[in-house]
């Protein structure tokens, strides 16, 4: 929702982007479809999220089952207020946090631990597998 840093955008806006090597990250440059500079293609601080991508994330956790949350303190607008999208249509609510949270609500169910270790289990059973 808020970009990718494996990607470059013109900070103009006239729709460029190119994919970066993070290895090798290239300097400050000039877009070469305007000229102005690239920038990461990622939503920092203050500036607003696309709408397209806003509406298209509150969509679709208004039709989950279940949303994990993890690793935040779910106090940042307006990503935060996701939670209680998903949670206003009768989503369940898992968050996974190395400390409590006052923030989610008793039905919401809260495990504290990294994810590291916590979610590769937790996901183990809602991976596809294939038929033998």
């Amino acid at each position: 929702m808020h970009g990718t840093i494996g990607k470059d955008r013109c900070n103009a806006s006239c729709g460029y982007e190119e994919t970066i090597d993070l290895a090798h990250p290239p300097p400050l440059r000039a877009c070469p479809r305007c000229g102005a500079y690239l920038r990461p293609a990622v939503v920092w601080f203050g500036e607003t999220l696309p709408q397209r991508v806003w509406s298209e994330a509150q969509r679709i956790c208004a039709e989950l089952d279940c949303l994990i949350v993890v690793g935040t303190s779910a106090t940042v607008a307006p990503a935060a207020s996701l939670i209680d999208v998903a949670a206003e249509a009768g989503s369940k609510i898992i968050s996974i946090n190395t400390e409590p949270s006052a923030l989610f609500g008793a039905e919401h169910i809260e495990l504290l631990g990294t994810a590291s270790a916590l979610l590769p289990p937790l996901l183990e059973g809602l991976t596809p597998t294939s038929p033998h």
